[in-house]
């Protein structure tokens, strides 16, 4: 399963990593060397991100877009917050639904554990590369247009994190798109209401497309490198 750059056991040459362009081709060149053909490509949070820039840049590689909560737009009366300035507590309120729930301490816990606690520094060290004070690229919003693949987009109705006005701006910003809100659930839907968020899938715009063709699915717990971020090949 490859890992996200920077992460725990991915982090030899990270610091060739400047631009968001640089993650772009990186996972061009993961689609290249694992032979997917116009993926369908899924991301959540600050994967999200690199899916919009992605298909922002050169959406005919993509058979489908899916942006769940995806961070990246700068939407003036809903800034993002900075959420690498957060404790554990803070962080849990703004993420989860549910920020109390044994789900939310298992994903961000208020003391990590021992043999975590690289793989925590890391994947904070890699998200503050791309998103430290302003998680969004100024100019993506303008461009948006250019995404011409199907796409869907899905949202927990209770984000914190990222408010439900950032994925009104992506629906409104990406010609023919669709816009699906997950009832009860935070910033990572896929993660509170993972059935739901299946379910939401099976509407993308266009009927040919489903996930039984190649996808790649990246996306990024923002606290540890534990769980939620990779770019991988789907078994089906």
């Amino acid at each position: 399963m490859p890992l996200h750059p920077g992460c725990a056991g991915s982090e030899d040459g990270f610091a060739q990593f400047e631009e968001m362009e640089d993650v772009v081709f990186h996972y061009l060149d993961v689609c290249a060397t694992l032979q997917l053909d116009r993926p369908v490509v899924a991301g959540a949070s600050f994967g999200g991100w690199i899916a919009a820039e992605w298909a922002m840049r050169y959406s005919k590689t993509l058979r489908a877009l899916i942006l769940i909560d995806a961070l990246g737009l700068r939407v003036p009366d809903a800034p993002a917050p900075d959420i690498l300035s957060l404790d554990p507590a803070a962080s849990r309120q703004v993420i989860f639904a549910d920020p109390s729930s044994a789900l939310a301490l298992e994903v961000i816990p208020d003391t990590p554990k021992p043999e975590e606690i690289v793989s925590v520094l890391l994947a904070r060290q890699t998200l503050a590369r791309f998103a430290w004070q302003f998680p969004d690229n100024p100019r993506l919003l303008r461009y948006l247009y250019r995404i011409a693949a199907p796409t869907l987009i899905i949202w927990g109705e209770r984000d914190g994190f990222v408010s439900t006005a950032h994925g009104q701006a992506y629906h409104e910003g990406i010609g023919g798109s669709k816009f699906k809100m997950i009832p009860n659930a935070g910033h990572l839907p896929h993660i509170e209401a993972p059935e739901a968020c299946a379910d939401g899938m099976s509407e993308l715009p266009d009927q040919d497309v489903g996930l039984c063709f190649p996808s790649v699915i990246i996306g990024m717990k923002t606290i540890s490198s534990r769980r939620y971020f990779c770019g991988q090949r789907n078994r089906r």
